[in-house]
C-alpha cells in the first residue's frame, strides 16, 4: 500500500490518510486508542476494471477489496489522487471528514460509519454498495461539510473569540453576578476557552465559557434533538464552608473536563454522571450533570451558530448512586437528590 496523503485533525486524536495500492484506492480516519474510535474506512475509487463481484478472497487476506462493477461510477477504472489536489475537511466534533479533490467532495465517513455495513459515501460509487455509498448531491452531510468548512474560514479569517467571549460573560453575570476571577483554560491551543469565577451569596460558582464553540461529538446522534443539547458550558456551585485552597483544587478540576467531549470523542448532558474526586466530602465520588442547579435554577448562556448553549452544573453522588444512575437510569435519582445537596459536598 502507498500513503498519498495524511493528516491529524484539529483536535489532535484522529488521523486521516488516503492509501492505495494497485487495485483501489481507499480514505481512512484512525482515533487514538483512548477514544474507541477505531479504525473507519471508505472507497474513494478502482484503480483497475471492476469485477461483477466483491472480491471475498481478496478481504479476507487483509486487501482492500475492488469496488464490483454495478456499483461504480466508472467501471473501467481511474487514476489515483495527487497528493497536490487533496485535502481534508473536518466536522467540528473532530468525528467525521471529508476528502476533497480539487474542492470537490471524493468521499466521506460521517460519524455513523461502521454501522448496519455502512462505511461511508464516494463521488464515484453508484447506489448503496458494500464499500461506500453514492454520495447524492442532495445528501445532507454535504451540507455539513460546507458548514464546517465555512465555520473553518470564520476562524481562519479572523477572530471571532472576543466578541464571543464578551457576550457569553455578559450573560453569565447578568445573571450569576460579576466574576472575581477569568482564567484562560485553553492552554494556548485552539479553541479558546475560560472560566469565571463568580462570587455568589457566600459561596462559589465556576463556569466555563467558551466549551460551545464546538459541538460535542455524538450527541445529535443519541438524541432526538442533537441540535438543542450539542453545545455546553459546565459548572459547579461550591459552598461557603470550602477553604480558598478546596474551591481552587476544583476550579482545576472543571478546568480539566473542559475538553473531555472532544478527548475522548463523547458528550456531556443532563443526567449524564461523571468520576469526580474532588469533592470536599469523600463520600462524593462522582458528578451528576444537571441543567437546572438547586441553587441558582437554570441559566441562560444564550446560543452560538444558530444552537442553545446549555449550562450543566455538577452535583455530588456516591459511589452506589453513580451505580444507580447507570443501571437504572437517572431520572429516578435526580428525582429523590435533596436540594441541599450541593451544600454537603
Amino acid at each position: 500500500m502507498e500513503t498519498l496523503f495524511e493528516e491529524v485533525s484539529p483536535l489532535g486524536n484522529v488521523q486521516a490518510f488516503v492509501e492505495c495500492d494497485k487495485r483501489a484506492c481507499y480514505f481512512y480516519l484512525n482515533g487514538a486508542d483512548d477514544t474507541d474510535f477505531g479504525t473507519r474506512s471508505v472507497w474513494v475509487r478502482n484503480l483497475v476494471a471492476a469485477p461483477e463481484d466483491l472480491d471475498v478472497a481478496a478481504m479476507r487476506r487483509g486487501d482492500p477489496p475492488v469496488n464490483p462493477r454495478r456499483h461504480c461510477r466508472s467501471a473501467g477504472g481511474l487514476r489515483p489522487p495527487r497528493e497536490k489536489d487533496l485535502r481534508v475537511v473536518w466536522l467540528p466534533e473532530g468525528n467525521g471528514a471529508a476528502l476533497i479533490e480539487n474542492n470537490e467532495i471524493i468521499a466521506a465517513i460521517p460519524p455513523w460509519s461502521g454501522e448496519g455495513g455502512f462505511h461511508g459515501y464516494a463521488r464515484d460509487a453508484v447506489g448503496e454498495g458494500p464499500v461506500a455509498w453514492e454520495l447524492r448531491p442532495a445528501e445532507a452531510f454535504i451540507s455539513r461539510i460546507r458548514d464546517a468548512e465555512q465555520f473553518t474560514k470564520e476562524w481562519a479569517d479572523g477572530d471571532p473569540w472576543p466578541e464571543l467571549r464578551d457576550r457569553l460573560t455578559q450573560a453569565i453575570s447578568s445573571q450569576l453576578g460579576q466574576y472575581s476571577n477569568y482564567y484562560g483554560i485553553d492552554g494556548g491551543y485552539w479553541p479558546p476557552r475560560a472560566m469565571l469565577r463568580i462570587p455568589r451569596d457566600g459561596s462559589t460558582v465556576f463556569i466555563t465559557a467558551g466549551m460551545c464553540i464546538l459541538p460535542q461529538p455524538n450527541a445529535d446522534r443519541l438524541e432526538d434533538d442533537g441540535r438543542q443539547v450539542r453545545r455546553v458550558e459546565i459548572g459547579a456551585v461550591l459552598p461557603s464552608s470550602w477553604s480558598n485552597d478546596e474551591v481552587v483544587k476544583f476550579g482545576r478540576y472543571i478546568s480539566g473536563q473542559a475538553g473531555l467531549p472532544w478527548s475522548r470523542l463523547t458528550w456531556l448532558g443532563h443526567g449524564h454522571t461523571i468520576p469526580c474526586d474532588s469533592w470536599r466530602n469523600p463520600e462524593f465520588t462522582s458528578a451528576i450533570l444537571v441543567n437546572n442547579h438547586p441553587a441558582i435554577g437554570t441559566v441562560n448562556v444564550g446560543e452560538y451558530r444558530g444552537d442553545p448553549v446549555t449550562a450543566l452544573w455538577f452535583l455530588p453522588i456516591t459511589a452506589a448512586e453513580t451505580e444507580r444512575a447507570i443501571s437504572h437510569g437517572s431520572a429516578s435519582l435526580l428525582r429523590e437528590l435533596d436540594v441541599n445537596r450541593w451544600q454537603r459536598a
